[in-house]
């Protein structure tokens, strides 16, 4: 800010009226500038008049021919016509942002991007909408429905069914687990592997990937047989996992977008099991939340991220669900009224004999 100058003085300065001198200026003349915008000369003129009063400085020396800029008026002008650019940018801006086409979107992952899915999705939004700014935070699960929570985090893709005490759920997909072996393990060779086949194996875990949530599966999977999978926690990375695995130190699970580029001597196999060896991913938003890109980006999920097939399937458990509790209910309530009417003392009439 130049010294001298009060901003509280130059708020009242009509916009409308600065652009109109910016007009004068380019066509050097108030009747040809009255003409290309279709206003009187008399009322442009005045317009030049009160606003070269605000200002209290003279914009430009008149004569017969028509109008120069004073000194002044031209380092106004100059100054001005920036000043406006910069505006003219701020409501577009505001614009696009309002629309969800710019702004900024912060993204918590617990799961790679290497590959998957997941990856796509965000590549197309991206190409979509390239003036918003994603962000991304890597975390554990509580650090992710955290920042849900306190908004640092508009929107997080959790590993687990939909859970409405986290946020507004959204199921998107099932990814099939693997577990991750070196080369030359005995499971190496194998083109599927089993649950039991990991009952003497040691199981590599890093805190902040779908190792914690798949050895939570493999547990329960393992548990009806009385028996737990021996795990090892880390607080590392996926890389330092693969390279444990790579090193023979115990073995780790992935989802397959996760897998991406395997460093050289480690082999992904797929579970067997059909449904019982799918993770599904969950995204989650707090549904008070009304940053516009977030609101897009839900929208693009739902358009062409969400397994239809997954929702139908759950949709009709819940229906076939909610169908058994009533006719289970409505077997109780015919069973209860039949009861009562067996219960029921019916009197009997008797012939009445005279002594």
């Amino acid at each position: 800010m130049r010294a001298g100058v009060k901003p509280s003085r130059r708020l009242g300065l009509d916009l409308a009226s600065v652009r109109l001198v910016l007009a004068i200026a380019e066509h050097r003349s108030l009747r040809r500038t009255a003409t290309a915008i279709g206003m009187s000369e008399a009322a442009l003129s005045h317009r030049l008049r009160a606003l070269e009063d605000a200002l209290t400085v003279s914009l430009f020396h008149r004569s017969s021919i028509g109008v120069e800029p004073t000194k002044a008026g031209a380092a106004f002008f100059e100054e001005a016509r920036e000043a406006l650019r910069v505006l003219d940018l701020a409501v577009i801006n505001a614009a696009a942002t309002s629309r969800g086409a710019a702004g900024k979107l912060t993204l918590g992952l617990t799961t790679s991007l290497s590959t998957g899915r997941l990856r796509t999705a965000l590549s197309g939004y991206a190409e979509e909408h390239p003036e918003v700014d994603l962000q991304f935070v890597e975390g554990d699960r509580f650090r992710m429905v955290e920042g849900i929570s306190s908004r640092a985090i508009d929107i997080a893709v959790l590993h687990g069914a939909p859970d409405d005490k986290l946020g507004e759920p959204l199921l998107l997909w099932h990814e099939r687990l693997h577990v991750l072996v070196a080369q030359g393990h005995p499971l190496s060779g194998c083109s599927e592997v089993q649950w039991s086949d990991l009952e003497e194996e040691t199981l590599l875990v890093a805190a902040q990937s779908v190792g914690a949530e798949a050895a939570k599966l493999l547990a329960g999977r393992m548990g009806r047989h009385g028996r737990r999978p021996a795990t090892r926690s880390h607080s590392i990375s996926r890389e330092t996992v693969l390279s444990m695995v790579g090193m023979g130190l115990g073995l780790t699970l992935m989802i397959e977008s996760a897998l991406g580029s395997l460093p050289q001597g480690v082999v992904a196999i797929p579970f067997a099991g059909g449904d019982q060896a799918l993770v599904p991913l969950t995204a989650y938003r707090d549904p008070s939340n009304d940053n516009p890109p977030l609101r897009r980006f839900w929208s693009f999920l739902k358009r062409g991220y969400v397994d239809p097939a997954r929702v139908a399937e759950a949709c009709d458990t819940d229906r076939r669900a909610l169908a058994k509790a009533r006719s289970e209910a409505m077997n109780r309530a015919s069973i209860g009224a039949t009861s009562l009417a067996g219960s029921v003392d019916v009197p009997v009439s008797r012939a009445s004999t005279s002594a």
